[in-house]
């Protein structure tokens, strides 16, 4: 899998998406759904960092089926973070999407912004 979705911490409150510098749409639409299930699991609000440091968006298209799998977000998802580093190309892909989408430099500094925000 070309992007790994897992949790980023042991409170289970903070999701994390690794991507690789090749990745497909099928591959992203996959993730959402895997990402929206753990967060359904999840008791309180949860956090989501986007790790797309070095990665291009596919070259194609992407289908109605696979965009319909990101328009969907859970009601208990507070803050979405997207470590770009200086590149600008991941924020393009996924900022339609999401209202919430903060941008940071590095995944450090992803986690800092999620631990200032109020609980």
């Amino acid at each position: 899998m070309a992007i790994v979705v897992q949790w980023d911490n042991p409170e289970r409150n903070v999701i994390r998406w690794d991507f690789e510098p090749e990745w497909t749409w099928e591959e992203l639409a996959d993730t959402a759904r895997v990402s929206s299930a753990m967060i359904a699991s999840a008791d309180g609000d949860v956090d989501v960092i986007l790790h797309a440091v070095d990665t291009q968006p596919p070259s194609e298209r992407i289908s109605r089926y696979q965009r319909s799998a990101l328009s969907y977000t859970p009601s208990n998802i507070r803050m979405l973070v997207l470590v770009a580093g200086r590149q600008m190309a991941a924020a393009q892909v996924v900022a339609p999407f999401f209202e919430q989408l903060e941008i940071a430099e590095t995944l450090d500094h992803a986690r800092g912004m999620l631990m200032m925000q109020p609980a």
